[in-house]
């Protein structure tokens, strides 16, 4: 069963590889130009919120003013959309979390059928006021807070008639999250205001960004779930039982991590707090500590117990971490994982069975783990091909899938792979 299993696993890994690059191809492509105006220049700003703020007679003269440049050739590190900003923190706000409101006066075209896009990237969800009037944004603030990811958004505008200018409020909520750098808060782009129809395909090209963005974390998990499926299914002819189970255990809170992702980032399904918390406190340790046991068990050689002892140990210390907030522990657990990994390889290399295939594997895998550790050392964690973001982690993890297909294969079966179709014997 491993041979039609492996050859089909390997098929359908070319195909979404096939698919995910047509993705990346067309959501990469430069916004369309047409009749619009991104809504950058002098802002006012304050700290707090105040619903009072989006009246547009509310005097806002002692607000702070900042300048907001949008620039096309400005992207975010993350998917690659255009017009990126420094937030608050970047702009003296450094302690502050919570609640920030801009506003601006906008200067409208007559009797034009107009629509206002919202902003593409925020710390972490939003509402506009458009003179007075909530017209949309992402996610609920306030009462019966939900915050979700931010995703391309447009509304049309009423008819402005003789009206030169309109008051826009943006209402912004940052999560009191750990480990934020010094360029977050609020606004990380600016609304666009644009022609109707002009305005509808500019709406489409940002969603087909968005979606290239993260269709990398929706094929991953995809494949990541099947082959936990075939490990299931190979565990009881296998030479190695335990690395299957161990393995479809990783895979699937890994594929559960990374698809989080793109459900946060397409979909307002799911509170973005839930979903680090499930990360942080479940997901992570579980994941973690299923790639330590699973290598652990492909090992040969003294030590597997004490190993499996200590990755235990570890992954309950992570749970802690997280519940307790102890947010300086979680290097050093990582550290430990680090060790116990290279604890493993050196007894790969010295007892393990296909020794220079579990070692690339295995390689390959602790990249995608420790990307962070890497990135300490200087090493660069995203590429932008077709001008989208494709981090580190998933590169590897998507060399390491097709090599992990093969490990799966029972060693009795190597020939059959390889040419004459002879088994050895047990």
């Amino acid at each position: 069963m491993s041979r039609p299993l492996l050859r089909t696993y390997w098929v359908l890994a070319l195909l979404v590889l096939a698919g995910v690059v047509a993705v990346l191809a067309v959501g990469g492509r430069p916004d369309p130009s047409g009749p619009a105006l991104a809504l950058d220049g002098l802002w006012r700003f304050h700290p707090g919120d105040d619903l009072r703020w989006a009246d547009p007679k509310t005097d806002d003269g002692d607000w702070e003013q900042i300048r907001l440049v949008s620039l096309a050739s400005s992207h975010d590190l993350d998917v690659g959309f255009p017009g990126y900003l420094a937030g608050w923190r970047a702009r003296g706000h450094v302690d502050l979390v919570g609640y920030g409101w801009y506003r601006r006066r906008v200067e409208l075209p007559l009797n034009q059928d107009l629509r206002l896009l919202g902003p593409t990237m925020v710390d972490d969800g939003y509402e506009m006021f458009w003179d007075g009037k909530r017209i949309g944004g992402s996610g609920t603030l306030g009462e019966g807070q939900k915050i979700t990811g931010v995703r391309p958004f447009v509304v049309r505008l009423p008819r402005p008639g003789n009206t030169h200018s309109v008051l826009l409020a943006v209402r912004t909520f940052m999560q009191p999250w750990p480990g934020r750098d010094n360029q977050s808060g609020g606004l990380r782009s600016v609304p666009t205001l644009a022609a109707a129809s002009f305005g509808e395909q500019l709406h489409r090209a940002q969603w087909w960004r968005s979606i290239a963005g993260y269709i990398v974390e929706v094929a991953l998990p995809a494949m990541m779930v099947l082959l936990a499926g075939i490990a299931v299914i190979q565990a009881h002819s296998t030479a190695r039982p335990g690395f299957a189970r161990w393995l479809s255990i990783a895979l699937t809170a890994t594929a559960l991590l990374r698809l989080g992702n793109a459900v946060s980032a397409w979909t307002e399904l799911l509170d973005v707090t839930l979903i680090y918390r499930v990360n942080t406190i479940l997901l992570s340790p579980v994941a973690m500590l299923s790639w330590t046991a699973a290598w652990n068990d492909w090992a040969q050689g003294r030590g597997r117990r004490e190993v499996l002892a200590i990755a235990l140990v570890a992954s309950i210390a992570r749970v802690i971490a997280a519940i307790a907030h102890a947010d300086a522990l979680i290097p050093v657990v990582r550290l430990l994982f680090v060790g116990l990994v290279a604890v493993i390889a050196m007894r790969i290399w010295m007892h393990g069975e296909r020794r220079w295939l579990a070692l690339g594997t295995l390689s390959v895998i602790a990249v995608a783990l420790f990307v962070n550790e890497l990135r300490q050392l200087g090493i660069p964690d995203i590429w932008f091909p077709f001008n989208i973001g494709v981090t580190l982690t998933q590169y590897a993890y998507a060399i390491a899938l097709p090599l992990l297909a093969w490990l799966l294969v029972d060693r009795r079966q190597q020939h059959a792979l390889g040419g004459p179709a002879t088994m050895a014997t047990s």
